[in-house]
């Protein structure tokens, strides 16, 4: 081996030593131990503590944000709620069996309320980050009664023009002010909120519940009529269907809202306020239930009242929780009363009682109509006009046709349904048989088609 290949040979194996050395990683810090306040949770007599933990990722801003309400969210866990017996929860869930999760609620109101809480402490590995913060109980106590004592004026003058209303007799104005006070004590409604009310101590929260109930108990929707017939088809006007609001000792009530619902469909204007007279009055268009009888019931509009006393849903699902005072008109449905007009003549012989006449009074007494022989005593006239003739022969087969027409009017004239029966025919080796086989077609017809037709065309008038 000659010395310049030896000593190439020594350069490359110099170069890879140096590379190798210099590939080597550059050692960092050693990791920051966990902290004793994330292995176990502190507790003092002192502060509040909160402890947020987040997975990271490549958003280095969100899960530290993440981390920050997580830890507001376990301190706001830290504080204790206890539901007093005098509170507006207590009652609410004594009284409506209102089982909704006031604590969740009032939790999350309390970690909103947070103020002057302090940063003790951050940690992380190398998958979580974590957030230790503290607030002083004192600092907290003191910005919650000021909060507190707030909220309880704001509420007792919602209470006190409730109360004044009601005195007054404006029933609306007095459920929406107590609506309102509810609002800025919502809070609060664990607590008992006492507080000094017209030479009396009361529980603030649960005297507004009790006003709010007693209001609506005094309360009564009375309907002026109590029964109210009809014939199928026909609507039923404003001056039958009405209903007056009275409130204790104090009589008819004027501006309260009302809603009514009918059993057989929704009705246009279905929600009104009373007059002076405590009176609101509603019609219906038409009654086309197949029913007997169909119920239209009135009750406090309480939407409305909500929509003018707060936006809060809580509140609003409370509310809704009350049982609220309603009255109620039976409508009692009768089927329209026919008067039956028939002329049927076969190849010149006047048929007493027609074939015709008498499927369709079969049909109208199986439908529930009434029938009637005078004209004047029915609300629809049926006409039924037809005569047969043979128009030509086949064989020894004649051929029979129909001639007229069904008809059906009001006592004014007024016609409502017209049944031309020209294209019916019969073949018989008889000419009267002919005749027979033809109005036996139209017979089949007026069973399958012709009475449904009439009867559909009365109900939707």
């Amino acid at each position: 081996m000659n010395k310049p290949f030896n000593a190439l040979i020594l350069f490359v194996l110099a170069f890879a030593l140096v590379g190798c050395s210099g590939s080597k990683k550059v050692q960092g810090p050693p990791p920051v131990p966990q902290p004793e306040w994330a292995k176990n949770r502190p507790t003092s007599q002192v502060y509040y503590y909160g402890i947020g933990i987040a997975r990271k990722t490549f958003d280095v801003n969100q899960y530290q944000q993440a981390a920050r309400q997580n830890a507001l969210s376990d301190m706001a866990g830290e504080i204790s709620i206890s539901i007093s017996s005098n509170s507006v929860i207590h009652a609410f869930e004594s009284n409506l069996n209102f089982r909704e999760d006031f604590t969740s609620i009032i939790r999350a109101q309390t970690q909103q309320d947070l103020e002057g809480y302090e940063l003790v402490d951050t940690w992380e590995d190398t998958e979580n980050y974590w957030v230790f913060y503290r607030l002083s109980k004192s600092h907290y106590n003191q910005l919650k009664e000021q909060r507190k004592n707030n909220a309880i004026t704001r509420s007792l003058d919602f209470f006190t023009s409730g109360i004044n209303a009601c005195d007054a007799g404006n029933i609306r104005q007095a459920l929406m002010q107590f609506i309102k006070a509810l609002e800025p004590i919502k809070p609060y409604f664990s607590e008992p909120l006492p507080v000094e009310f017209r030479g009396s101590q009361i529980y603030l929260g649960n005297e507004i519940f009790k006003e709010f109930s007693a209001t609506l108990s005094g309360l009564e929707i009375i309907p002026l009529n109590g029964e109210v017939n009809v014939k199928t088809g026909h609507g039923i006007s404003a001056s039958a269907l009405q209903f007056q609001a009275r409130f204790r000792a104090f009589g008819n009530i004027s501006e309260l809202p009302l809603a009514v619902s009918y059993s057989e469909k929704p009705i246009r204007n279905n929600k009104k306020r009373t007059e002076r007279n405590g009176i609101a009055s509603f019609e219906i268009d038409a009654v086309r239930s197949t029913k007997t009888h169909e119920t239209l019931t009135a009750t406090i509009d309480i939407d409305e009242i909500l929509m003018e006393g707060t936006s809060d849903p809580v509140i609003r699902r409370m509310i809704s929780r009350f049982t609220l005072p309603q009255g109620s008109i039976r409508i009692n449905i009768e089927k329209p009363i026919f008067a039956i007009v028939s002329n049927e003549v076969n190849m010149g012989e006047k048929i007493i009682p027609g074939i015709l006449y008498s499927s369709f009074r079969r049909k109208a007494i199986e439908g529930g109509y009434e029938i009637k022989e005078k004209e004047s005593e029915a609300d629809y006239i049926v006409r039924i006009n037809v005569l047969t003739k043979i128009a030509g022969q086949s064989g020894n087969y004649k051929n029979a046709v129909i001639e007229g027409f069904i008809k059906v009017e009001t006592p004014k004239g007024n016609q409502v349904y017209y049944k031309s029966l020209e294209g019916f025919t019969g073949r018989h080796f008889n000419e009267k048989e002919a005749g027979n086989e033809a109005l036996k077609e139209v017979q089949r017809r007026i069973e399958v088609t012709y009475f449904r037709e009439i009867h559909e065309t009365i109900t939707k008038r």
